[in-house]
This record gives structure tokens, sequence and C-alpha cells, in this order.
């Protein structure tokens, strides 16, 4: 190589490197932009009310007895309180076992440190989402060898509005995600080097991902069959990793007992992940979610385009790298993609249209886009170089398109548009009433949600079906919310109410005044 061509070289690398220095800037700053813009929606109220020790149970009994409280005292159960320290969070969440505590322990210490606002409570999110960055660059030196197929990887995930989306939820999925790329960069540097120490370090990694997720287990079986797959059975490394992973499993053995004695309440709980679509419902949402991982933002049937790159990008690394490369990835997306997929073809559901499960798939993806930019960023033509460069380009520009797009919304389709898409409408409309009261027999997580936005000395009378209060006199107005049918018919037929609409979306109303007859 002559002076001139090593010049060209030295300028593309810098040029790169600054390139990906503002993308990962921009990717930072789209994780914690508008922190606290987004509703504080169902699930986050959950993440809340565990970690500060409550349970459902107890909420209901002490809030939803058809005596009027305030907003402010609904409240403390969404703040720290003196009487409730880390062993009642660790009981609020093992009556609800399908989340481990690894994620809902730190945010218990992160509340203590910097409070219990929206901001305060997905900030240790945004943070851990960060530190994926650095987690995906070890893991591509460690499965390419390459560093710039790290850098790129790294803008990638940064930009990626899946990522940043759930950097900016109050779940454990921003740390699973770093979980993941933690054990595999550390099972590559375990079969790498061959040492105990390294295995060790890939054990706990395994431990701390079933701690962070149930679904943790797929990784691992991931990385056994691409072992077993790469190596043999009877190879030293697939005995390390057998070893590895049991230990990895045994340390998870106190919560395993909590899963297994809880296994029909978290049946009974993810239900609704069985709820049947149709075939053609359900190509439509794996389509999407492939545009989510991108752009997020829907376009029809040229979603298709997203899945067309994806599949191409698998394709090129399984021509152009080594089988212990390409078959890491394939393992790493294809293992849960099969778990989740094969039950909703075969039996029904829609396991395989929620994302955030699909995680290791997406991670997936985007390692085997990396490569394919950076191998042709690195191409002897220059038409190929300068094909490549816009490419990762528009990749870019369209990450940063859905992620302007979603940081300026007040819901987005994380925070389920249909389930929260109503809470701060409603609370508008009572701050804005004179000395509204609220009544409703809805879900306690929903209205515990609503009384975030609500001002703080807003009266509720709030009961748990099938109970139904007497309306009491009372000299503002009177609010019924998201109650149930035989509330609202109670209302008319026995009390002598009216029921005047206030608040309606996609057809069903959520808010109605109670005026006398």
């Amino acid at each position: 190589m002559n002076s001139k061509s090593i010049w060209r070289l030295r300028k593309h690398l810098t040029g790169l490197h600054a390139f990906i220095a503002i993308v990962l800037v921009l990717g930072i700053f789209f994780r914690f932009v508008n922190l606290d813009r987004k509703v504080y929606w169902h699930d986050e109220t959950l993440t809340s009310l565990r970690i500060f020790g409550h349970t459902e149970t107890e909420l209901v009994q002490k809030a939803f007895d058809g005596e009027i409280i305030t907003a402010e005292q609904l409240q403390q159960f969404q703040r720290p309180s003196p009487a409730k320290d880390l062993g009642d969070t660790l009981t609020a969440l093992a009556g609800n076992a399908e989340h481990p505590p690894l994620y809902y322990l730190m945010a218990r210490l992160w509340a203590s440190w910097f409070g219990s606002s929206v901001a305060a409570m997905r900030s240790l999110t945004a943070v851990i989402g960060v530190l994926a960055l650095p987690c995906a660059y070890w893991l591509c030196l460690e499965l390419f060898g390459s560093a710039q197929v790290g850098l790129i990887a790294m803008a990638v995930i940064a930009i990626s509005p899946f990522h940043v989306l759930y950097s900016q939820e109050a779940r454990e999925y921003s740390l699973w995600t770093v979980t993941i790329l933690l054990s595999s960069a550390a099972l590559l540097k375990a079969i790498r080097l061959g040492k105990a120490v390294n295995w060790g370090v890939y054990a706990i990694t395994i431990g701390l991902g079933l701690y962070a997720h149930l679904l943790a287990v797929l990784v691992s079986v991931s990385h056994g069959i691409y072992v077993l797959l790469s190596k043999n059975f009877r190879d030293q490394a697939f005995k390390s990793y057998l070893l590895a992973s049991g230990a990895g499993i045994l340390s998870f053995t106190p919560w395993l007992i909590v899963v297994i004695s809880g296994f029909f309440k978290i049946h009974d709980i993810t239900a609704g992940t069985r709820r049947s679509l149709t075939f053609s419902s359900l190509i439509d949402k794996w389509f999407l979610n492939f545009n989510r991982i991108f752009l997020d933002h829907e376009q029809g049937s040229l979603n298709i385009l997203f899945v067309v790159l994806t599949v191409y990008s698998l394709y090129f690394l399984c021509r152009k790298t080594p089988r212990s490369v390409w078959l890491f990835v394939i393992s790493l997306t294809g293992v849960t993609a099969l778990t989740l997929l094969l039950p909703d073809v075969i039996l029904g559901g829609r396991r395989s249209t929620l994302m955030r499960y699909a995680t290791p798939c997406c991670l997936g993806v985007q390692l085997a886009v990396s490569y394919l930019i950076a191998t042709q960023l690195n191409g002897e033509k220059v038409r190929q170089r300068r094909i490549a460069k816009a490419f990762l380009a528009i990749l870019i520009t369209l990450g940063v398109i859905g992620n302007s797009l979603s940081a300026q919304a007040d819901v987005w389709w994380t925070k389920s548009r249909d389930r929260s898409g109503h809470y701060l409408p409603v609370a508008d409309i009572l701050n804005g009433s004179n000395r509204p009261l609220l009544i409703s027999d809805a879900d306690p997580i929903a209205l515990l949600a609503t009384s975030r936005y609500l001002q703080p000395d807003t009266p509720m009378l709030l009961v748990f079906p099938p109970e139904i209060p007497q309306i009491p006199a009372y000299p503002g107005e009177r609010f019924l919310f998201d109650a149930s049918y035989r509330f609202r018919e109670t209302l008319q037929t026995q009390q002598g109410f009216e029921l005047m609409s206030i608040y309606a979306k996609a057809e069903v109303t959520h808010l109605w005044e109670i005026v006398e007859k």
C-alpha cells in the first residue's frame, strides 16, 4: 500500500469515527430527552408499586374501600416509605414471579438516591441503555475481530428506536439487553481463551441474565446450540459451557422455586399472549416489528423493505463469514424467534408480536446489518464504498426521524395506546372542572396511573368489583371513570342518575359526568 492509499484510508477512518461519535451522542440524547413526557403507564405504575414494597391486594384493601381519598393519598403507593424495605420489595415481586428481581431491586436503590418522579424512575433504564453500547462493541470484537463492525453496531443500536424506547421505560428490558450482549461476549471470550476464570465470568452473566428476564433462558439455549454445533459434545468448550451455564442456572434456583410455586398465576397473568390473531395479522405485526428496529413509523406494505434488509443481511453474513461467526448470530436470533413464532402459528397467540420478548432477535439482526455495512465500507470499488456510506447515512437518518417523532409524543406503542392513551385527556378534563369527584371501579393500577396526573387534592371514591357504592351528594361535579357495565347500569336504573359521555376514544367512552335526572 502506497502513501497515498494509506492517507485515504486514514481519512476514511477519521471521517467514520467522527460520524459514529455524532450518532452516539444523538443516541444518548434521545435516551434522556423528555424522559418525563410520555405517560407513566400501567406497567410502569406496577413497577413503582412493587419496588416500593406494595402489592395490588394491599392497594385494593387500603384505597378501594368506598371511602373518599385524594389523588395525593393514592400516590403514596408510588413512593418510598420508611415502613417498607427491600424485604417488602422482594415479597411484592414474589407474588408476580414472571418478573425476576434484579432490575426492581436496582430501581429501589436508585429511587432512594434520586427520588420517585417519572424522570428519576426512567433515568435508571436510560443509563443502563447507554451501557449496552460498549457491550455491543465488545461482542463485535469477540465475534468478528473487527473494531469497525463494533463501531457501526454501536451506532446502529444507539440510534435504534426500539432500544431508545425501552431505555425510556421503567421496566427491565434495557437491562436484559445488556445481559444478552455481556453473556454473548463473555461466552466467545471463554471459548477463545479457554480459561476457568473466563468461564466463571460467563456463568455470572448467565445468572444476571436470568435474574433480569426469564426469557434469558432462551439466550443460554442458543449459546449451547452454538457451542455444540461449532465444536462437538466431546469438546472441552462444550463441557465448560455445560458447567458454566449449570452454575449460572444454579444461582437462579431461589427465584426458580418462586417461579415454580407461582406457575399457575404466571400462566393466568400471561393469558393475553395466547389470544389468537389471524395469520395475516401476525404477518403484518411481524413486518411492523422489523420496521421498529430501524424507523418505528408505520409504512404499510413498505415494511417489507425492512424484512428484505434483514434477510439479505443474514444471507450475506452466512456467505461471507466463517461458520463460527454466522452460526452464533443465527443461533441467537433463531432460537428465540422459533420459540415465540411456532406456538403462535400452531396453537394460536401473539407472543411473537410482542417485540420486547424478541430482543435477542433484534440484536442478531443489528449485528448482521452492521457487518454488511462495515464490509461494504471496506470494499475495493469506490462505488461500493459510496453505496455503503449512503446506506449507513439513510439508516441513521431513519432512526433520527423515528426517535424525533416518539420524543414529542405523550403516548407511544410501548405504552399501549389502547390502555393508557386516555389517562392524560381524562386528567386534563378533571383538572379543569369545578371541584371534581372521581368515582370508579376500574382496574386499580389504571386508576393509580391516572391519579399521578390529577391535582393532588382531587377526591376519589374507589371500589373494587362487585362492590357498587351509593353515590353521595356532592357540591361539585361528579365523574365516572372507566366504570364497568354493571356499575353504570346500577347508577341509571337503581340510583336514578343519568350518565353524560364526556370523553371517548376509538368509540369507547372512558369518562361520564353523573347528573341528576
